[in-house]
């Protein structure tokens, strides 16, 4: 009896692990207060990445517009910010507002606290450089589902006010 429910819970939980190794984006929305909601949605990458494949390349077109040429002194710079030291950015500091963006590790984070709101949104570097092209040709869904690989473990988006909390994080 002992090894039929060992075989059992063999089963899905070598389903979570495997779903779990590969790669997972989890998006959690949260009705704070008494009686509020609380989604989960856990995301396997694989399955943002087939869904991704099936998006004609046409349904996907960015005018880059004036921004076309200057595509590849873009990535140029992104490049240097992924090789600098980590520290500060930017500040912005207002009687309401306070926005900071900085450099730690291999993320660019942008930070904005308000009166009624706080977001938090921590972008890749390496994510970025991957998918954005540098002679102005249209994104690719396959090669930006493809880049959540280079975003693991890291919490995308966070945002909260006295409401609700909204958050994506890849794992």
């Amino acid at each position: 009896m002992l090894k039929l429910a060992a075989a059992l819970a063999a089963v899905p939980l070598g389903l979570m692990a495997a779903v779990a190794g590969t790669g997972i984006v989890v998006v959690d929305v949260q009705e704070l207060g008494p009686g509020g909601h609380h989604i989960v949605v856990p995301i396997p990458l694989a399955a943002v990445e087939t869904a991704a494949a099936f998006v004609p390349a046409q349904k996907v077109r960015v005018d880059w517009g004036e921004a076309a040429p200057h595509l590849g002194a873009a990535r140029a710079a992104l490049l240097a910010l992924s090789e600098a030291p980590d520290g500060e950015l930017v500040r912005v500091e207002e009687p309401d507002e306070q926005v900071v963006v900085s450099k730690q590790g291999g993320l660019l984070r942008v930070r904005v606290h308000g009166r009624d709101e706080d977001v938090t949104v921590n972008v890749p570097l390496a994510m970025v450089l991957e998918v954005l092209p540098a002679d102005g040709r249209s994104l690719s869904p396959a090669a930006i589902a493809g880049s959540l690989w280079r975003a693991r473990f890291t919490d995308l988006v966070d945002v909260r006010n006295g409401r609700e909390r909204v958050t994506v994080t890849v794992y």
